[in-house]
């Protein structure tokens, strides 16, 4: 296949380019406006659990759909007083009556209009309100920005957080992170590619081979939206990935075409070459990060689906562009490959030699593989030691900078108010006929005060709690005649449609705690009365319970999905059983080291002055998820192209092994410590993003990324294979039969290919 690809490139090379390029300026136009497409809603929400099924009973049986906005008013000079004077309290009330004539808007809860203390800061100089706001198909976008213009004041600066205030915050800064991260990366990916390949129009092939990708996968992307929901963080895992990994294949290839023109051969011959050896082991390594990633499709929750499908999407077109388009732009280019050559770096060779820095160097590892092996994971085992006290929490709008409203409001909350969680659980309950009957009254009134005997519950709201005076009889007669009783037709209207109804019990502890999460343990555990159906507890307590379950249970799995997907591939390309062992082994320790240093820096706050963060003193679980199958799937990337290389050169030399590895690392060292500069430039800049969440995921896979081109493929993968000797290719007899049946290697199967 490789072969005869190469001979398409040589010979059709402007029928391709031209093909090619009509596709990417349809996807450009066709995926402007992808951004407005992709869903704010992260979809962390685990199917089919409490805190989910909460939101779908009261949706789907109530009719609420509501998400909450937070309305923080502050004056704009101190003629208005405190919260209690009348121009304050005016001024508050001419916002609050204008949004609550706005359709959009179901609710408003202001502290003047239902005097709770809790909406009053403790100076008296600050309030807020509780807007309850549609949330629509486009999750409630659209009403908030309409919201915003609806709530400007003279007299009175309105400021607006909760939830919805913060995704749309972090839309609007991911926007503007993917575009400095976009422009920053293809400046310094232009001066490093020159430097790198001491040819101007060498260095431009890879940033075209960047641009095309991140063009054909965001246009993917969007095709998906049509039928799936997608996160707005797709986009910059889209960015992230799609560039980086398309300037490192574009290099592998770039960088064996040339020097099989420098070994004499012609472009054609060069090219087939080129495609059977560094395009094959591109292909491969694609399929290895690609199916890391989409092994997150096994986690139930729809953000990491969706960041496993736009992860593999990235790949994919990288992939693809690099082995079809580049070669087709190198058979235009063929020895014009070379031109505009600095002269300072034009003298250097283009063909790797033996006996260069690499080979030395490789063969001083090996002499001394006992000690190199010891030295190196010791070290590796010392930087992944910040992972004993890692902690897993929720992120918040600390993710945001400063200046960004939603997060300004919820500093304010937390500093000048009392209370400042306005998220009680929520408790969606079916009873056995309609809610206000007397049997399902019963036993609401038996739940309720089961509740409230519970500690840290401090109110209790439902249809038995209107009135504490009220008993349970009371309660029956007024709902037996609600036309007659104004209290109980607006009760009901509140609490409770058919055979469903909802409760909202407040807590005396913090929503992100552990003891909100041990509360909703002891909740879940209540005895159901007799007359309910079922109950199902949401809010965010439970919510964030019911994500760390889900992860305690499915990322075990996951993971080891991960490691047998690598484990079969690389027995596949390389028919050893001990070095796929091993490099799953190497990369895990690799993967410990980033861990270790990402808990030093995000969760214990070091260096969070010069990143501009605030740590949050616990690690996102999100976040080291994703970390762990992109940076898996990169690592054997470069497992890949170093032993590809190693196992080449073992056959060239008649197995002698310490040759063969230091062979293919003199030929292999230099590009892939090319690469990992040249994409660790890319996620830097996306670690220098302003959204936290952005910020620890490049960071943490440029670290991952520099620990195993270093540490790893340096010094711990060389000793290891001096070590194991002949037995780096051994593999049982029964597994050989397979391999040789179904084999990626792009040594035995390039004698079949090159027969006409």
């Amino acid at each position: 296949m490789f072969v005869s690809l190469g001979r398409l490139s040589g010979s059709h090379p402007r029928m391709i380019v031209l093909l090619s390029l009509l596709i990417v300026l349809l996807g450009a136009l066709y995926s402007k406006d992808v951004m407005q497409r992709l869903t704010l809603a992260p979809g962390w929400e685990v199917p089919g659990s409490g805190s989910t099924e909460s939101v779908r009973m009261l949706r789907e049986h109530m009719g609420r759909d509501e998400t909450q906005v937070i309305m923080l008013f502050r004056p704009r000079s101190d003629v208005l007083g405190d919260v209690d004077s009348p121009a304050y309290r005016g001024a508050v009330d001419e916002v609050a009556g204008r949004i609550a004539r706005n359709p959009e808007v179901k609710s408003v809860v202001s502290y003047h209009s239902g005097g709770d203390i809790r909406l009053r800061s403790k100076d008296g100089r600050l309030s807020y309100a509780v807007v309850q706001l549609e949330r629509a198909a486009d999750e409630g976008i659209a009403a908030f920005e309409r919201l915003r213009e609806q709530v400007q004041s003279d007299a009175i600066e309105v400021m607006l957080g909760g939830e919805l205030a913060t995704y749309v915050d972090i839309r609007q800064q991911l926007a503007r992170d993917i575009l400095h991260a976009e422009v920053a990366s293809f400046i310094a990916l232009s001066v490093l590619l020159i430097w790198v390949f001491g040819s101007v129009v060498a260095a431009a092939l890879p940033l075209i081979v960047g641009i095309v990708s991140i063009v054909l996968s965001v246009a993917v992307l969007k095709t998906f939206t049509q039928f799936i929901d997608i996160s707005v963080y797709a986009a910059n895992v889209v960015s992230m990935l799609g560039l980086g990994l398309a300037i490192d294949y574009a290099l592998f290839i770039v960088s064996r075409f040339r020097e099989e023109l420098a070994a004499g051969h012609d472009v054609d011959r060069s090219l087939m070459i080129t495609l059977r050896t560094a395009g094959r082991t591109v292909v491969f390594s694609g399929l290895t990060v690609a199916s890391s990633l989409f092994c997150l499709h096994l986690l139930p929750q729809r953000f990491f689906q969706n960041m496993g499908l736009a992860g593999s999407i990235s790949v994919g077109a990288a992939m693809l562009t690099a082995v079809v388009l580049l070669p087709a732009l190198l058979g235009l280019l063929g020895h014009r490959v070379n031109r505009l050559a600095l002269p300072s770096l034009a003298r250097r060779a283009a063909r790797q030699q033996e006996g260069g820095h690499w080979y030395r160097y490789s063969y001083f590892v090996m002499r001394r593989a006992w000690p190199v092996l010891l030295v190196t994971l010791g070290l590796l085992l010392a930087m992944g030691l910040p992972m004993l006290h890692m902690e897993i929490g929720p992120a918040d709008s600390k993710s945001l900078p400063v200046t960004a409203e939603s997060r300004q409001v919820q500093e304010i909350l937390k500093q000048r108010f009392s209370h400042s969680d306005m998220g009680p659980l929520v408790l969606a309950i079916q009873t056995h006929g309609d809610a206000h009957g007397h049997a399902a009254l019963a036993g609401l009134d038996a739940y309720t005060q089961q509740l409230r005997a519970l500690p840290g519950i401090t109110q209790v709201s439902g249809l038995t709690s209107v009135e504490p005076d009220l008993t349970l009889a009371d309660y029956q007669l007024l709902y037996k005649y609600p036309e007659q009783f104004p209290l109980a037709s607006e009760t009901l209207a509140s609490y409770a449609k058919g055979d469903t109804t909802v409760m909202y019990v407040e807590y005396s502890v913090q929503a992100s705690s552990e003891a909100a999460r041990q509360l909703v343990k002891r909740i879940r555990a209540l005895e159901t009365p007799a007359g309910i159906k079922q109950i199902q507890v949401g809010g965010f307590p439970a919510f964030h319970l019911d994500y760390l379950q889900s992860l305690r249970v499915w990322v075990p799995w996951t993971v080891a999905a991960i490691v047998c997907v690598i484990f079969v591939l690389l027995f596949f390309m390389l028919g050893s059983v001990l070095i796929p062992l091993k490099a799953v082994i190497t990369s895990l320790l690799s993967l410990s080291a980033t861990f270790g240093a990402l808990v030093w820096v995000f969760q214990d706050g070091n260096l969070a002055q010069w990143l501009n963060f605030t740590p949050q003193g616990s690690m996102d679980g999100t976040i080291l998820v994703l970390i762990f199958a992109a940076a898996f799937g990169l690592s054997i990337d470069y497992e890949v192209f170093l032993l590809s290389r190693v196992k080449e050169m073992c056959r060239s030399t008649g197995g002698d092994n310490m040759k063969a590895v230091a062979s293919g690392l003199q030929r292999s060292g230099p590009i892939i410590t090319s690469a990992a500069l040249l994409i660790g430039i890319v996620l830097g800049a996306f670690a220098m993003g302003e959204v936290v969440f952005m910020k620890a995921m490049g960071l943490g896979l440029l670290l991952s990324v520099l620990v195993d081109a270093t540490l790893v493929r340096m010094l711990l993968v060389p000793a290891s294979l001096r070590l194991l000797g002949r037995l780096n290719w051994w593999a049982p007899e029964p597994m050989m039969k397979v391999y040789r049946r179904f084999n990626m290697s792009e040594f035995e199967a390039h004698q079949r290919e090159e027969k006409p």
